[in-house]
């Protein structure tokens, strides 16, 4: 079965110039470092819910939620972007005759 993955990662950057290359390498992983770091602050978040005296069963419901469709999709999306990453990154060596 096909999710975000599989529609966010690039397999053929051979068309891309050096320069776009580079940048997308960037873009990319910094894009993959950005998910996580949403990750770990959404369960920071979390953790501080139970201190919350105003925080209602209804908006907890709906945060849970939120938090849950958040979690199933990021991990995914970071796979690709970092993916995509290590591809931009394997394409410039192979320009450069570095590749493996």
């Amino acid at each position: 079965m096909h999710d975000i993955y599989h529609a966010l990662v690039t397999h053929d950057f051979s068309q891309v110039s050096d320069e776009s290359l580079g940048e997308f390498r960037d873009i990319y992983g910094d894009a993959g470092t950005g998910v996580n770091s949403a990750m770990r602050v959404i369960g920071n978040l979390l953790l501080e819910v139970e201190g919350g005296e105003d925080y209602s069963d209804q908006d907890a419901r709906r945060d849970l939620f939120l938090v849950g469709s958040v979690l199933r999709h990021l991990p995914r999306i970071a796979e690709a972007l970092e993916q995509n990453s290590r591809s931009a990154e394997h394409e410039l060596k192979k320009r450069k005759g570095i590749s493996k």
